[in-house]
């Protein structure tokens, strides 16, 4: 058995692994700020019982260093998966990866807009089973299913928000999905976990100070400050679909008027355009129509990124973020909503922000979620990661 030093050394590199991917042992040593000697020995334990394999290739030693290239070394890919399941505005997705940070596999539904919660878990579980057989896996090989909701969430993992916030209030979806496959569950709103994917593997990789808002079905953010995600006190922290931004305003679904999402929501920007275009009108079709000047396609997209840049102005204002990732389908819209986003921030941000901040679109595109909660459940079983390869 291992002391106590030795692993904790041992979850460091693991750790640093999952996050980064393929590191050399120097890049590991300087990013854990353990000795080279000291990494070198983990590394060959790690090697020695299956946890991490050492590849053919070698990489340049970092920042333009002279030196010999180290070779690389990685999680071993075989050692373990986990399932993230995303619920979205119209669909189910479910994907697979590796410890590695590998997606084998892939899988989706499409669902109706207000689809109920007995309809989008069953899509779920079928869709879960489809995908471990497709990617013959076994299931005492997996980790854990992270799943990503719409909807803020109180403390206790998997438990909706008791105050009836969450879209689906009163179901125990977490509870759930882990009776129905055998596995154990894991839940966080969709924001947060979006979030949490784009500074893993996206636009916010290495930022430790951002804010990521996410402009779907309806408007959802989240906070990271020195590199963590902010909760809050009651699971709430980053719910600025409910800032109000004109107390004369739309009736908001909250019960309050004039909310940021009853401006921003996609389905606020596509209710405007129905009745001009049908009803069977798409945001790829608003884009398109935008980009060949459609007026009121462009009029509408730009007036979503104009009251969503007030919004971000004042987070910037109060969170002072180094950086603004913007995910959602309606990022999907590029510079039709960025370029009056960017522009309304910069007006309501305080004039004595000298810190020049980027505001860009996510990078992970669609699967944000639900690799968000694929991550969710490799940063929560760290210790259950490296006791499984350890084996």
């Amino acid at each position: 058995m291992t002391d106590t030093r030795s692993e904790r050394g041992r979850l460091a590199v693991v750790r640093l692994l999952r996050e980064r991917g393929t590191l050399s042992r120097a890049d590991i040593a300087r990013a854990t700020n353990l000795s080279r000697a000291r990494v070198s020995g983990i590394v060959s334990e790690l090697v020695a019982d299956d946890v991490v394999v050492e590849l053919g290739t070698s990489i340049p030693a970092a920042g333009g260093r002279a030196g010999r290239p180290g070779a690389a070394v990685m999680l071993n890919p075989t050692s373990g998966e986990a399932i993230g399941v995303d619920f979205g505005y119209r669909h189910v997705q479910v994907v697979i990866a590796n410890v590695a940070h590998a997606v084998r596999i892939a899988k989706s539904a499409r669902l109706p807009v207000g689809y109920a919660p007995a309809m989008g878990i069953d899509v779920a579980v079928d869709l879960v089973r489809t995908a471990i057989s497709q990617a013959q896996t076994e299931p005492s090989r997996v980790l854990g299913i992270g799943v990503s909701v719409s909807g803020q969430f109180g403390l206790r993992p998997g438990e909706p928000d008791k105050n009836g916030s969450s879209t689906w209030p009163g179901t125990r979806i977490g509870e759930e999905l882990a009776a129905r496959l055998g596995l154990p569950v894991r839940v966080d709103g969709d924001s947060r976990l979006g979030a949490l994917a784009e500074r893993r593997w996206g636009a916010a990789r290495g930022c430790d100070e951002f804010i990521y808002l996410r402009l779907h079905g309806g408007v959802g953010g989240a906070f990271v400050s020195n590199g963590l995600l902010a909760h809050g006190a009651a699971g709430g922290a980053g719910d600025i679909g409910h800032l109000v931004v004109d107390g004369n305003g739309p009736l908001c679904r909250c019960g309050n008027r004039g909310c940021l999402e009853t401006y921003v929501g996609l389905s606020v920007v596509m209710r405007d355009l129905v009745s001009a275009h049908g009803d069977r009108l798409t945001l790829r079709n608003v884009v398109t129509m935008a980009s060949q000047g459609e007026a009121d396609c462009v009029r509408a997209l730009a007036e979503a990124g104009r009251v969503a840049g007030q919004a971000v102005g004042i987070l910037r204002t109060i969170l002072d973020p180094e950086k603004v990732i913007i995910g959602g389908a309606l990022a999907s819209a590029g510079e039709f909503l960025m370029a009056p986003l960017r522009q309304a921030a910069a007006s309501a941000s305080a004039r004595r922000a000298s810190t020049p901040v980027t505001i860009t679109t996510g990078a992970l595109g669609p699967q944000a979620c639900a690799l968000g909660a694929v991550a969710m459940v490799l940063e929560e079983t760290d210790e259950k990661l490296l006791a499984a390869m350890s084996a």
